[in-house]
């Protein structure tokens, strides 16, 4: 693939990475300064032991505090961008994410850390690592696109019968009503014809 080309896919990329997780923010202004990924890093391995509210909170911050500083790097900028973004929809969505979801955030970091961290890769083998991450993302994209359809068509479903059910329970109340209109007029009935065995015994006992 000729250099432009390779460009444009991963500005391209780049630029779509919002639609799906609907990851979007400003990105603040800053000098540059010297770069850590060691507190992104700890936040990484904090949620690969265990999923919280904050740790996702922490790990969406640092990200967005470290994308500026990479404006200038498409590569890892890139990755930032994918880590905010699934750690959006994993804060969003929590244990109905998909459960590859974090694997795509400690994956995702990995090769962000590689990449930042070896000065001697070359810019084709950064380029090779970045374009795995994204066609395992699109991977996700789909696979969460999957599940939400059946999700989808079930609520549909559920709306039919609810349609269905309500004439129904109408109509089961008003045959309860019928049913007691027609109880209460046969015990009138009984009470009558009590009272008219009654009469009829005191004609006979006379």
């Amino acid at each position: 693939m000729e250099k432009p080309s390779r460009e444009h896919l991963v500005n391209d990329i780049e630029n779509r990475l919002d639609d799906f997780f609907d990851d979007s923010s400003p990105l603040p202004s800053t000098e540059k300064t010297a770069i850590s990924m060691e507190k992104l890093k700890s936040m990484v391995l904090s949620i690969d032991w265990e999923i919280t509210e904050t740790c996702l909170t922490d790990l969406i911050g640092e990200t967005d505090a470290l994308m500026p500083h990479f404006q200038e790097d498409r590569l890892p900028h890139t990755l930032l961008r994918m880590l905010r973004a699934v750690g959006r929809y994993i804060r969003l969505h929590k244990a109905q994410s998909h459960p590859d979801a974090i694997k795509r955030v400690m994956s995702v970091f990995a090769s962000l850390e590689q990449i930042t961290n070896e000065p001697q890769m070359t810019e084709s083998i950064k380029k090779s690592i970045v374009a795995k991450e994204i066609a395992a993302f699109k991977k996700l994209k789909q696979q969460v696109e999957a599940q939400r359809a059946p999700i989808a068509g079930a609520r549909n479903v559920d709306d039919k019968e609810a349609a269905t059910f309500v004439p129904h329970h109408k109509f089961k109340q008003e045959m309860n009503a019928v049913e007691e209109r027609l109880n209460s007029q046969v015990e009138a009935l009984k009470m009558q014809l009590t009272t008219l065995q009654k009469e009829l015994d005191d004609l006979c006992k006379r």
